[in-house]
C-alpha cells in the first residue's frame, strides 16, 4: 500500500483506492463541506493497510549422494620419475651399511687374490725346440774302436752308464752320447736337435722320419708307453718327459751294410709349462686339440756285442 498526496487538496490517500482523492470524489458526487471533512478525517485517521506476504518458500537441501568407490579410475597426472638401477642400489646399499660393505670388499679381494695365484699359469717353451738349418753330423758309428772316435771327435773323460755299469759312456754335451763296451762302441745316442746321424735326427715328425729309416731298411714299430695327460686348466700335460706316450720307430740293418739297429722315439711335442702352485708339469697340446708327435730320441744300436739297449749279438 502507497499513500500519494491530491496535489489540489493537499490530501493523501491510498493509490489503491477505486475512487481516487475523497476530497475529488465528493466534489464529484456533490457532497458538502462537512462530509467532505468527515471523509478527510477518516481518510487521515485510518489503519494503514498491510499487506501479508506470503512466507518465502524454503528451498530443500540439495543431499548429494556420494557413492563410495575403491580409488580413481585414473591416477593425476604426474612427472615420471625414473626407478633407481642397479648401480644406485648397490651406492645406496654401501652408503648405508659401511662396516659391512668394507669386510664384503676385503674378502672379495682376498679370494681374487687367493683365485689368481692358485690358478694355473703357462709358460710357452718347446720341447724339442725347433732348430733353424742343418743340424751338423755326428760321426760316430757303432762297432768300431773308442780311440777313433776320440781322435775324431776330442777326448772327454769316460762317465758311468747310468743303464749298465758295464758301459762307458762319453758325453760330447747338448744331449750327444757314445757308449762304449770293452773299447767298442756299443751306441750313438741323440736328444738334441743340434746334431743328426745319417740324417736322422730330433724334431723331425712322425711322416720324415720314417722316410729317413726306409732308406737303411725295413720300418717296424714298437710301442713302449701310453699314458693319458692331466688336463689342468686348459692344457694337456704329464709330469716328465720319461712320463711321455713313446712309439718307436726301428730299422734293423745287418751285413753286408753293417750290425746295428736305429731307432727313433716318437712323442708328443711340448709347447711349454704348466705351474699350478708347486707343480711344474709339462704341457702338450691345448684342451681339445690332439698332441703333435716328433722324434724325441736318435739311439743306434750295435747288434754284434750285448748290451742294456737290445738282445742277445744276432750277427759279428
Amino acid at each position: 500500500m502507497t499513500l500519494v498526496r491530491c496535489p489540489k487538496h493537499n490530501v493523501p490517500y491510498n493509490d489503491e483506492n477505486p475512487r481516487g482523492c475523497p476530497a475529488c470524489h465528493q466534489e464529484r458526487q456533490g457532497g458538502g463541506p462537512a462530509t467532505l471533512m468527515r471523509d478527510l478525517a477518516r481518510a487521515s485517521q485510518g489503519a494503514p493497510r498491510i499487506e501479508i506476504l506470503p512466507p518465502p518458500e524454503t528451498e530443500e537441501p540439495v543431499t548429494t549422494v556420494t557413492e563410495s568407490w575403491g580409488g580413481p579410475v585414473t591416477h593425476p597426472p604426474r612427472v615420471p620419475t625414473p626407478a633407481p638401477g642397479a648401480w644406485e642400489k648397490l651406492v645406496q646399499a654401501v652408503r648405508e651399511n659401511a662396516v659391512i660393505s668394507a669386510a664384503l670388499g676385503l674378502g672379495i679381494v682376498g679370494v681374487v687374490v687367493l683365485w689368481s695365484m692358485s690358478r694355473p699359469t703357462f709358460e710357452p717353451q718347446l720341447i724339442p725346440e725347433h732348430i733353424a738349418g742343418d743340424a751338423l753330423p755326428f760321426p760316430a758309428q757303432p762297432n768300431v774302436a773308442v780311440a777313433g772316435v776320440l781322435a775324431l771327435l776330442g777326448a772327454v773323460p769316460p762317465q758311468i752308464n747310468p743303464d749298465s755299469p758295464t758301459l762307458a759312456r762319453y758325453d760330447y754335451g747338448h744331449g750327444t752320447m757314445v757308449d762304449v763296451l770293452n773299447g767298442i762302441v756299443y751306441a750313438v745316442t741323440l736328444t738334441t736337435p743340434e746334431r743328426a746321424w745319417n740324417g736322422a735326427r730330433v724334431g723331425l715328425d712322425e711322416t720324415r722320419a720314417r722316410g729317413h729309416l726306409a732308406l737303411l731298411g725295413e720300418v717296424q714299430q714298437r710301442d713302449l708307453t701310453l699314458l693319458c695327460g692331466l688336463t689342468v686348466g686348459d692344457y694337456i700335460t704329464y709330469p716328465t718327459l720319461a712320463a711321455l706316450p713313446r712309439r718307436v720307430l726301428v730299422t734293423a740293418v745287418r751285413p753286408p751294410n753293417g750290425c746295428y739297429d736305429v731307432e727313433m722315439a716318437l712323442a708328443p711335442q711340448v709347447i711349454g709349462y704348466v705351474t699350478r702352485g708347486d707343480q711344474r708339469l709339462l704341457a702338450v697340446a691345448r684342451r681339445g686339440s690332439l698332441p703333435w708327435n716328433v722324434v724325441h730320441q736318435v739311439r743306434v744300436v750295435s747288434r754284434a756285442l750285448a748290451g742294456p739297449y737290445a738282445g742277445p749279438p744276432v750277427c759279428q
